[in-house]
This record gives C-alpha cells, sequence and structure tokens, in this order.
C-alpha cells in the first residue's frame, strides 16, 4: 500500500504519507496555515489511534519549509505535546522523527556564527505579521523540538539537503532540493543583509511570493516500485537541477513519478513549461483553494495539459473546489484523456492510493 491523504488546507499543504500493509506507516508532511490544525488534522490524527490504546503514531513528521502555510500547523502539534510533557500528562502523539530545516542552521553549515549575527535584524523586522508569524514558528519548532528530544533529523544527522538518503521499513527517501546554488543564495543574502544592516534583503522570502523559500525541502518517496515527488514551495529549476545531479533525469527522457505534489500551489511564479516537459506523472495534485491566492495559475494548467499527448491518462487533483480552476481544466480537457478529481466538501481528505489506474 502506498497511499496519499491531502487534508483540506485551504491555501496551504498538509498531507498523511501511508505505507506497508494496512495501518502500517505513517508520514505526516506539514501542517497547514491557521485553523487546520484544529479543523481537519488533529481530528484526523486521533483517528489513526495507536496500538494497545496508545497515542497515535507518526513515523516521521516534516516541515517543507518554514512558512505560515505550511507551519502552523505543526507548531499548534508540537505545542500540544509539549504542554502535555510539561504537566506530565501522557503526550497525545508518538513521534518517531521531525524532519525540518531550520534556516539558521543551513545559513550556519556555510557561515558558522553568520546566523547569530543577523539574528536581531530579524528579530526587528518580524514586527511585520507575515514575517512575524513565520518566524516565530520556525522558533517555535525548533525549540518544541529540543525540549522533545525530536532535533537532529534522525536518522540523517543533519540538515535535508540535496544528495541525503534513507530507508525507512520499506520506503526510500532521497532528498532532491535544496541544493548547494540555494543555500549558496540563501548564505549570500544573509551576508548582505548583515552588511547593509537592512533585514529587508531576508524578510521578503518571506512576503516576497516571487521569492523562493531557498530551505524548502524536496523529496523523492519510492516504495513497492511506485514513486512521489514532494515538491514543498521549490522553483522548478532547482528541482530539476537536483534531479539531474543526482543521476534521476536525463536528456533521454522525461522522468516518471505516480504522483506529483505541484510546487507552491501550482503558481505560476515557481514553475515554468519546461518543468512539466521533464517530469510526468500519473496523479497531479494541487493543494490550493483559490481564495486567498489565486492558485493554480491558469498558465500552470495550460503547461501541465499541453507537456502531455491528447491520449494520455493521468489525472489532476484539486483539494478544494475552485471554480476558475475547474473551468479552466474542463475546458482544456476537450478532446484529452485525463481526469479532473476534486474533494467534495463532505470528503475528510483527497485519497489517492499509488497504483491505481489514472
Amino acid at each position: 500500500m502506498f497511499t496519499f491523504e491531502f487534508l483540506d488546507a485551504h491555501h496551504g499543504d498538509c498531507f498523511l504519507v501511508h505505507w506497508g500493509p494496512p495501518d502500517g506507516r505513517v508520514m505526516l508532511v506539514d501542517g497547514g496555515p491557521g485553523g487546520v490544525y484544529r479543523a481537519s488534522l488533529r481530528g484526523r490524527l486521533r483517528q489513526l489511534g495507536g496500538q494497545d490504546g496508545g497515542p497515535p503514531h507518526l513515523d516521521v513528521v516534516c516541515l517543507s519549509h518554514v512558512d505560515d502555510d505550511h507551519a502552523d500547523g505543526l507548531d499548534r502539534l508540537l505545542r500540544d505535546m509539549r504542554q502535555a510533557q510539561q504537566d506530565g500528562d501522557a503526550p497525545p502523539y508518538a513521534v518517531d522523527s521531525l524532519w525540518f530545516n531550520s534556516v539558521e542552521e543551513l545559513v550556519d553549515r556555510r557561515a558558522p556564527g553568520l546566523s547569530a549575527s543577523v539574528r536581531p535584524l530579524v528579530e526587528r523586522a518580524a514586527t511585520d505579521a507575515a514575517v512575524g508569524a513565520s518566524y516565530q514558528q520556525g522558533r517555535n519548532i525548533r525549540n518544541a523540538a529540543t525540549a522533545l528530544h525530536l532535533d537532529g533529523n534522525v536518522p540523517f544527522g543533519g540538515p535535508l539537503t540535496e544528495g541525503a538518503e534513507t530507508v525507512l521499513d520499506d520506503l526510500d527517501v532521497t532528498v532532491v532540493a535544496p541544493d548547494e546554488k540555494a543555500l549558496e543564495e540563501l548564505e549570500e543574502r544573509w551576508r548582505k543583509a548583515k552588511q547593509r544592516g537592512d533585514p529587508d534583503v531576508i524578510t521578503a522570502g518571506y512576503t516576497d511570493g516571487s521569492v523562493p523559500n531557498l530551505s524548502s525541502i524536496v523529496l523523492l518517496l519510492r516504495h513497492a516500485g511506485r514513486t512521489a515527488l514532494l515538491t514543498g514551495d521549490a522553483r522548478g529549476d532547482r528541482v530539476l537541477s537536483g534531479l539531474r545531479a543526482l543521476g534521476l533525469l536525463d536528456d533521454s527522457e522525461p522522468l516518471h513519478v505516480d504522483l506529483l505534489k505541484l510546487m507552491h500551489h501550482g503558481s505560476d511564479r515557481n514553475v515554468e513549461a519546461d518543468f512539466f516537459e521533464q517530469v510526468r506523472a500519473d496523479h497531479y495534485v494541487i493543494s490550493a483553494d483559490g481564495i486567498r491566492h489565486h492558485h493554480p495559475s491558469e498558465d500552470t494548467l495550460h503547461w501541465l495539459v499541453e507537456s502531455r499527448a491528447p491520449d494520455d491518462a493521468y489525472v489532476v487533483h484539486l483539494t478544494n473546489h475552485i471554480p476558475f480552476a475547474e473551468e479552466e481544466l474542463a475546458h482544456l480537457s476537450e478532446g484529452r484523456a485525463f481526469g479532473i478529481d476534486v474533494r467534495a466538501p463532505a470528503e475528510q481528505a483527497l485519497l489517492i492510493t499509488i497504483g491505481d489506474p489514472p
């Protein structure tokens, strides 16, 4: 079994990966923005249950990057675990590993001590609501990880960067991004902030959708001959670069994966037409609601569909009813074989079992 449950994360990301036998292993990727944890994630996790009546068990909790629409739910999950720890109560969840890249740790990996020298600038800028939310969530998650003995990115033993690999009970995990170029850009941004005494050089990454979050983790998961590419909010060219560097993509043919979670909710700022020419999937998943941001972009949908032959069988999945996206997909589907799948409001999650015919 290799199954994905994409919860209603509004304009963000929040989903579960299941592998192995029924009631087997579980990974939680991202927690969505404010409200998602209490509205859907907490209830779904409680349904997982635990062996012998114990708390729900999560093999891995992974935060793709520190941004409110991905991090808030995980911040609240860890806050509940920390509160139980402080009160001497049984933990609400049993978590084996927490994976996330602290931006400060990535900066210090290349330039030891740089993050500490710039931190006062960032904290001053964090009075802005958007910057403050993401920055504080990052700190909360890092501190909770330490208190709960979940720090260290076990079993990686350090930041998740291009080329890192591990195996979790027949689930092969390969980190495709961030790569060295992204980390170099990240370091340079912090150096410029220090030189200019200007935190806007860094904090633009929290507020400007055209600036990629350079620490965003991209995972390639492989289980039982099936593959899934989970892209966070990474930029498409960096994903392609990582795939090439790892020998997973060359000029001979496109890379085929069973499931592709589109980067940045289908925004056209993070992807170009050539990405879909080089990476193809049976299941394309767009986690968005089209309300706060105009995601997915109609251009992204055009590039995706036009990269495929008219008789190709695949499915475009939407985690929410998005009228403009559904209308565009319906128009694009004329004379083509692909399907459109939209999570119904009454359904707790958009469920995809990899291996089922598209």
